[in-house]
This record gives structure tokens, C-alpha cells and sequence, in this order.
């Protein structure tokens, strides 16, 4: 993989640990035209919250933020578990919250990103190892508000954010060998929800589980909310 900065030198900048500077200078390249990406750990985002609401979510500015070890990160410490980003960003007004499973999703939905003009998104993606690809089942584009079907199912209805999707496919397999049919969704969005989906989902199956990797506050609570 080729280092960005060096490869791309007028286009990359590394603020150092300046978060709500960061955020605030992408804000003022976002007014400009320009498209942003701030890339900041998840849990490090919390620095620049009034930034993320006045600088750009006020202001409906298009800037891109790419929340790397959200959830939990093991040996890194408590200080840099990323679980409150979903809870606060989706409060902020425009802004739209998209999450990755695998690499082939985190290109799709930093494309979608890079084409979304109107208002701030977010991308989660953890601190962990790339799951194995299934080349089979080519990822499609991420549409605005729209989560994905993995897998069937007709007893339950597993629908869940981000990485633990692979978990709940792996939760699938295990419950299938007891005699379950279960449904695996990517939610693939937080904000905004794929209604439609959801309430079909609720009135199809006997039991809808949401998965997560965050605090309360979070995408389970958004679902039963809409409910």
C-alpha cells in the first residue's frame, strides 16, 4: 500500500493531534468546494464534537469522516474504544452514518461518501482483521438509506451494523445446525434507517435481533425507536 501523504503531498495532511482543528479546516476546504475526508479514530472524534455540530453539520457541509477502531480495540485501552459515535453523530442535523463489514464494503461506502453532497457522513470501520471475501457475492453500491441482504432466512431476522455483521453470519451457521432458518442483513446505514425493510422484517419474522459493536444510545436503540 502506498503511504498518502508522500504519494499524494498537496492533497494530504497530517494536523497531528489536533482533532477540532482538523475538523475545522476541513470545514473551510468543504465551503470552498472541495471534498474532505477527516480521518480520525473513533473515540478521538469526541474532541471535535462542537466542531463536527457548529463548524459542519450546522452549516450542512459535505465533509467525510472516517471513524477508524470503532467499537471495541482490545490492547489499545479503554481511552480508545470507539462506541459513542453513532449515539452522538446521529443527532447532528443532515448527517448520515454508514458503516463497513469487510474491505470491499469500506470502498463502497467511502465511494458513496466522496458523491454525497448534501450534509456530513460518517464511515465505522474497527480496529481488527479483514474477514475473507466471498468473490461469489460481489458487493453492491451503497444507496442512500438501505441495508442489504446477506443471506435468507424465515424464522428470525438478524439485522446488523458494521462489523458485526460477520458475527451474526457465523450465528447463523451455528443456528442453522439446530434447525433455524435465519435472515442476515447489513444494515449498512444507522442514518438515515431503512424503514420499509425494517417494518417487513418485524411483521415477516417471529423475533428481529439488532447486532452491534456500541453503548446504549446506539443503532439497536434508533431501530426499536422507529418501531
Amino acid at each position: 500500500v502506498v503511504p498518502l501523504i508522500p504519494r499524494f503531498p498537496e492533497r494530504a495532511f497530517d494536523v497531528g493531534i489536533a482533532e477540532s482543528h482538523a475538523i475545522d479546516m476541513c470545514a473551510g476546504m468543504a465551503k470552498t468546494g472541495l471534498r474532505p475526508f477527516a480521518t480520525i479514530y473513533s473515540t478521538f472524534l469526541q474532541r471535535g464534537f462542537d466542531q463536527v455540530f457548529q463548524e459542519v453539520a450546522l452549516q450542512q457541509l459535505p465533509v467525510r469522516f472516517c471513524m477508524d477502531r470503532a467499537g471495541l480495540v482490545g490492547g489499545d485501552g479503554a481511552v480508545h474504544h470507539g462506541f459513542l459515535d453513532v449515539a452522538y453523530l446521529r443527532s447532528f442535523p443532515k448527517m448520515v452514518l454508514t458503516a463497513a463489514i469487510d474491505e470491499p464494503s469500506l470502498r463502497a461506502a467511502l465511494e458513496f461518501m466522496r458523491t454525497h453532497d448534501d450534509g456530513p457522513s460518517a464511515v465505522r470501520y474497527p480496529r481488527d482483521t479483514v474477514p475473507e471475501v466471498d468473490d461469489a457475492q460481489p458487493t453492491p453500491p451503497f444507496e442512500l438509506g438501505k441495508a442489504r441482504l446477506l443471506a435468507p432466512g424465515s424464522d428470525l431476522a438478524i439485522l446488523a451494523y458494521g462489523f458485526p455483521v460477520n458475527h451474526a453470519l457465523e450465528a447463523r451457521r451455528r443456528l442453522a445446525d439446530e434447525g433455524y432458518s435465519v435472515a442476515v442483513y447489513d444494515a449498512r446505514f444507522a442514518k438515515p434507517l431503512d424503514e420499509d425493510l425494517i417494518l417487513r422484517l418485524a411483521r415477516e419474522h417471529e423475533v428481529l435481533i439488532t447486532v452491534e459493536e456500541g453503548a446504549v444510545g446506539g443503532f439497536g436503540a434508533f431501530v426499536l425507536h422507529m418501531l
